[in-house]
C-alpha cells in the first residue's frame, strides 16, 4: 500500500511516494505553477493563426497554449474572450502550459468571476500536490501538525498522522540530492549518467567491464542493472519526452534484446506508461515517457545546470532557519545569503518568508553575501 510522506517548508513542500519502502516518485510543490489537470477560467490574450492556437492568460508566468482543435466549435476564442480550459501539461523549462477547452464537466462559474481564475482545485498546496499523485495514498505521513487539516481535506480518505523525519523510512534529504545527481553508481562498478537536455534525455551507461570473453557477460549484467536503474529513476525524477540511452558492450543481438525486456519489465510499473521505440542504427535504445508535470530538475535545478535555482535555495534557507528556530523559540534571527537568493526571497518566495515570519512573531533581518558563499543563519 502506498505512503506519502511531505516534509512541510515555509512556502514548499517537498514529498516522496512510497511502495515498498523505497521512494519511487519524489515531488516539490510551490503553488508556482498550475498544475495538470486544474481548471481555470482563462482569457485569450493573442490568436496565433500560424501555429492553429490561442494563447490563454490563467494567471501562470506565461500564457498557455490552447490549440484550436482542443476547443468545442460553440466556444469562441477571439482576442479578449474568456473561456474554461484544463491544464493537459504543465510549464517546463520555457514551455507555456498546454491546455485543453474540451472537458467532461466543466465547473459552475462564481458570480462576478473573471479571468484569469483557478475554478479547481480551490487554491493550496495539498490540493495542487493531490493532482500530481498517481492514486490516492492509503497513509500520509507529514513532519509539519499545521498542515493536517489542509491533508485532510485534500484527501479524505487516507489516514493522516504527523511524524518527525528521524522516524520515517527514507531520509528525505538524500533522496532528493541522489534524484538530483547527474551520476548514479552501480553496484559492482561502473555507473549511469543522466543529462537532462531541452531536445530530449541522454542516459550513458559505463559498466566498468570490457566487453571481450568473459567481461561480454559481466558487461550483459551490468547493462542490465543499469535497465533496471534507470526505469526506477524515470519515474522517481518524473523525466518526460524523449529517453535516448547508451548502453555499453552490446555487439551481440541477443544481448541487446535481453537488455530491452529487462528495461521493458522494468517500466511495467510506471503509471506514465512509457513506450518503447527500439534501436537506432548508432546502437541507442530510444523510448518516450509522456510529459505531463514539470520534471525534478526543472523545479529544483538552473537551467543547463547541476547549480539550484534562486527560488529552490531560498526555501531551503527558510527550511534551515525554521528547524533552527524549533530548537531556539526565543531568539531573532539574522539570514544572510547570496544576491540571486536574497532577489527570489524579495519576489517569488516572499511569501514564504511573510509565512515564516508569521509564525515566529518577529522579522527575520535578510543580508545579501557575495554569489556562492551559502548561505548564514545567525540568532541576535
Amino acid at each position: 500500500m502506498a505512503e506519502l510522506l511531505i516534509a512541510a517548508g515555509p512556502g514548499e513542500w517537498r514529498a516522496a511516494w512510497i511502495e515498498n519502502g523505497e521512494a519511487v516518485e519524489l515531488y516539490v510543490e510551490r503553488g508556482d505553477t498550475k498544475p495538470p489537470g486544474s481548471i481555470h477560467l482563462g482569457r485569450v490574450v493573442q490568436m496565433a493563426p500560424a501555429l492553429d492556437a490561442a494563447l490563454v492568460d490563467i494567471g501562470d508566468e506565461r500564457p498557455g497554449f490552447l490549440p484550436l482543435r482542443s476547443v468545442p466549435a460553440e466556444v469562441k476564442t477571439g482576442e479578449g474572450a474568456q473561456l474554461v480550459v484544463a491544464v493537459r501539461r504543465e510549464a517546463w523549462a520555457d514551455k507555456a502550459p498546454r491546455l485543453t477547452a474540451k472537458l467532461d464537466a466543466p465547473p459552475s462559474l462564481p458570480a462576478d468571476c473573471r479571468a484569469p481564475a483557478q475554478l479547481w482545485p480551490p487554491p493550496g498546496l495539498a490540493m495542487a500536490l493531490a493532482l500530481r499523485l498517481p492514486e490516492i495514498p492509503a497513509a500520509i505521513v507529514a513532519d509539519d501538525a499545521a498542515v493536517l487539516a489542509a491533508l485532510r481535506a485534500a484527501f479524505p480518505t487516507a489516514d493522516i498522522a504527523r511524524r518527525d523525519t528521524a522516524g520515517w523510512a527514507i531520509d528525505i534529504d538524500a533522496a532528493f540530492d541522489a534524484a538530483l545527481s547527474s551520476r548514479l553508481p552501480l553496484d559492482g562498478g561502473g555507473a549511469v549518467h543522466i543529462d537532462e537536455t531541452y531536445a530530449a534525455t541522454l542516459i550513458d551507461v559505463d559498466t566498468g567491464a570490457r566487453a571481450s570473453g568473459s567481461s561480454a557477460r559481466a558487461a550483459l549484467a551490468a547493462n542490465r542493472a543499469a535497465a533496471r536503474l534507470i526505469a526506477r529513476e524515470l519515474r522517481r525524477r518524473n523525466i518526460g519526452g524523449g529517453i535516448v540511452i547508451d548502453f555499453v558492450g552490446l555487439d551481440r543481438r541477443d544481448h541487446r534484446e535481453q537488455v530491452e525486456r529487462t528495461l521493458a519489465t522494468a517500466l511495467v510499473d510506471d503509471p506514465a506508461k512509457p513506450q518503447m521505440l527500439g534501436w537506432t542504427r548508432l546502437g541507442h535504445l530510444e523510448l518516450t515517457r509522456p510529459r505531463r508535470g514539470r520534471s525534478l530538475a526543472d523545479a529544483m535545478l538552473a537551467p543547463g545546470s547541476r547549480n539550484k535555482q534562486p527560488v529552490a535555495l531560498a526555501h531551503e534557507a527558510l527550511r534551515h532557519l525554521a528547524r533552527e528556530a524549533r530548537a531556539n523559540p526565543a531568539a531573532n534571527w539574522r539570514l544572510t545569503v547570496p544576491l540571486a537568493v536574497e532577489a527570489a526571497l524579495k519576489g517569488p518566495a516572499a511569501a514564504a518568508l511573510r509565512a515564516l515570519e508569521a509564525r515566529l512573531g518577529r522579522r527575520v533581518a535578510l543580508d545579501a553575501a557575495p554569489a556562492g558563499s551559502g548561505f548564514d543563519i545567525a540568532a541576535i
